[in-house]
């Protein structure tokens, strides 16, 4: 036998001694209780308050949204109007 031979029939015979581990006998029922336990659910006045508050939030943004945009609008079209950058002032020198 060769030592690499050797080598390999040493590493397959050093698990020979070794004994399986022991299980505690209540893990099984340890899990299962873990696994039914009930689960802590928001009361219904928090996630009702806090659904309303979204809803609040997301309609003053749109508000904020088209009232700014109305301004800058009108605000942006002053501004053309001064530099003359309408289309309609375009001139075509093709």
């Amino acid at each position: 036998m060769n030592a690499k031979e050797k080598w390999i029939q040493d590493t397959e015979n050093s698990l020979n001694g070794l004994k399986p581990a022991e299980v505690n006998p209540y893990l099984y029922s340890k899990i299962l209780d873990r696994l039914s336990a009930k689960t802590n659910v928001a009361p219904s006045k928090l996630v009702w308050a806090a659904a309303a508050s979204f809803v609040v939030l997301v309609l003053l943004n749109v508000f904020v949204l088209r009232t700014t945009s109305a301004k800058k609008s009108s605000e942006l079209q002053t501004l053309a109007q001064q530099y003359h950058l309408l289309n309609d002032n375009i001139i075509n020198y093709n």
